[in-house]
């Protein structure tokens, strides 16, 4: 017996653990004529393996926003969008795919994003752009959905102008990485965080943080996509909202309140779904 990830490297079906887990979770490997979807699988060793396409996107980042617009079943069709950090573009190749008017791709690296995408005209391309030095006339638009996946540095760091480039109404979506967000002691070898309260923890401070500005909590997932170096990942999702409240209305409440349960449930699903070694309060 063996997990469906490990044989897929195992008999060269895929170049390595990213790879391999990329293809499984966006459907694309099938076990027995079976589709299984779940890296962890355990399935016997002789079973027949099957891997039916390469990957749809740019990068693997396509099917982490892929599952996050599936599991809070947001359309991106006919929106005018904001890709922070979009790197190689996976983010930015799934929002055209799924039908955006219009994707402005910021990242502070340069010559980093895919030529397909450089040359698509809905593409406005801010190389060598920290969101944080920007303002409202420096960007072609207000944005319908802003997304984020930056590493290195904190979101509570570059939320403010996240929400000022937002539109009232509009949908905000982060990738929470928890090694860039928990304090230094609490980060392991190689970047790694396997401690699930620190996950936790992380989850907390950063909800509570966006959750300061005034918007209103739609949902929290774990990304099916690992990071590259195997940290989970998670996705925060928030709407904007137009008028200033606090929060004791009704409408914030009542998450504020249920936030910490939902946190918790969150990353024992993760945790289940990765088949993760328990820790912390998880023992």
């Amino acid at each position: 017996m063996t997990n469906l990830k490990e044989a897929l490297i195992k008999r060269n079906l895929a170049s390595g653990p990213k790879d391999a887990e990329a293809l499984i979770i966006s459907g694309n490997v099938k076990v027995n004529e079976k589709t299984i979807d779940k890296p962890g699988q355990i399935i016997k060793a002789d079973a027949k393996i099957t891997v039916q396409k390469s990957m749809q996107y740019v990068s693997r980042g396509g099917l982490k926003i892929e599952g996050a617009f599936r599991d809070f079943k947001i359309s991106a069709a006919g929106k005018k969008i904001i890709d922070v950090g979009a790197s190689t573009g996976g983010f930015t190749d799934y929002l055209l795919q799924a039908g955006a008017s219009a994707v402005t791709a910021i990242d502070v690296g340069y010559g980093i994003l895919a030529w397909k995408l450089r040359n698509n005209p809905a593409v406005k391309v801010m190389e060598r752009t920290n969101i944080r030095n920007l303002d409202k006339e420096m960007i072609p638009y207000i944005a319908d959905i802003v997304v984020s996946d930056v590493s290195f540095i904190s979101i509570k760091k570059i939320f403010e102008k996240i929400y000022q480039f937002t539109k009232d109404s509009g949908k905000i979506l982060l990738l929470v990485k928890p090694q860039f967000e928990a304090e230094r002691n609490d980060v392991g070898k190689k970047g790694i965080i396997k401690d699930t309260d620190i996950h936790r923890k992380v989850l907390k401070s950063v909800l509570g943080f966006v959750l300061d500005f005034e918007c209103g909590f739609k949902g929290l997932a774990f990304s099916r996509i690992r990071g590259a170096k195997g940290n989970v990942e998670y996705w925060i999702y928030v709407k904007k909202i137009k008028n200033k409240i606090t929060k004791t209305s009704p409408d914030i409440k009542n998450s504020c309140d249920n936030y910490d349960k939902i946190i918790d449930n969150t990353v024992k699903e993760a945790q289940n779904f990765f088949k993760l070694k328990k820790t912390g309060t998880d023992k």
